[in-house]
């Protein structure tokens, strides 16, 4: 059955107010509530101080310093807070969105440890391959003094994220909707166009949609499965640390990186093959764990 048991139970509070005109209530609600604040930052900042408009601005585009990075994550609260609200619209809270506690924490330390370890592997068989190695960025013990707040925003950030698309968007149209090219497909055709960046090439942003979405999906997949969150938020968790904290891209959420990749985002004939092999590392990481979440 596509629908487990667990994903029913999962749904259950849902269905009690399944109205179309709530999750469109809702979707409005988590717009208002996260870019809100945001908004309210620059009329102040606009206010008080309209000499740093941009240079606040610049920041949250380009998070390249560690404290702008703490900013930028510490926004994803209000994402948090939104999907919380949103769920508020039909009558229920955030243990409803994350599901059963302790299976979903249990899936968390699955998700992190297993995908943790794939994505180990595989990274370090790309490390032989690339030409260049990385290039250092932060010094390790100034690294390690930032990862006790770090982790917990990260946390934050990637956890928002599944409340919002995984949680509160996924639960309300399945409970409206039977089919799963809607209630699977909508979030993730979101996921994917949320993370757009017109500031690179079109191929390139074309494929880094297709990749985040291919995320979704999985992440989606794990939800049906398990009944809950745990998995999903386990495995954005470090599929972000490994791209955000050890390895990124300079200039591109690279604030808190220990490491700099060996390109830019303007060396699209090597991003590419990359891409490709991330996608398919986050299939093989999926195959693995969702076979430890459901032996049978």
């Amino acid at each position: 059955m596509f629908r487990t048991t667990a994903f029913e139970a999962f749904i259950a509070p849902a269905r009690h107010y399944p109205q179309i005109w709530r999750i469109l209530l809702g979707i409005v609600v988590v717009l208002v509530v996260y870019f809100g604040p945001i908004l309210l930052l620059f009329i102040g900042v606009g206010l008080l101080y309209p000499e740093r408009v941009f240079e606040i601005q610049t920041m949250l585009e380009v998070p390249d310093t560690p404290q702008a990075m703490f900013i930028l994550l510490s926004t994803f609260f209000f994402m948090g807070l939104g999907a919380v609200a949103a769920a508020a619209v039909h009558r229920r809270g955030l243990a409803s969105l994350v599901g059963p506690f302790r299976p979903a924490c249990r899936n968390f330390s699955r998700a992190v440890l297993g995908v943790g370890a794939i994505f180990l592997i595989t990274g370090f068989i790309v490390s032989l391959i690339m030409a260049d190695d990385p290039i250092p960025s932060l010094p390790i013990g100034t690294w390690l003094s930032y990862m006790p707040l770090a982790l917990p925003l990260l946390l934050v950030q990637t956890g928002a994220e599944e409340l919002l698309f995984r949680g509160f968007l996924m639960q309300a149209l399945a409970a409206r909707f039977k089919s799963a090219i809607i209630w699977m497909g909508i979030p993730t055709v979101l996921f994917g166009l949320a993370h757009f960046n017109g500031a690179i090439d079109p191929k390139l942003t074309l494929l880094l949609i297709c990749a985040t979405g291919l995320f979704g999906l999985v992440a989606a997949d794990l939800t049906r499965i398990t009944g809950n969150l745990g998995a999903a938020i386990g495995f954005h968790f470090i599929n972000n640390f490994f791209a955000l904290f050890l390895v990124s891209i300079q200039g591109e959420m690279s604030g808190l990186s220990l490491y700099f990749a060996p390109f830019t985002m303007e060396d699209v004939e090597t991003l590419i093959p990359l891409i490709i092999v991330d996608m398919v590392t986050v299939v093989l990481a999926w195959a693995v764990l969702r076979r430890w979440l459901n032996p049978a």
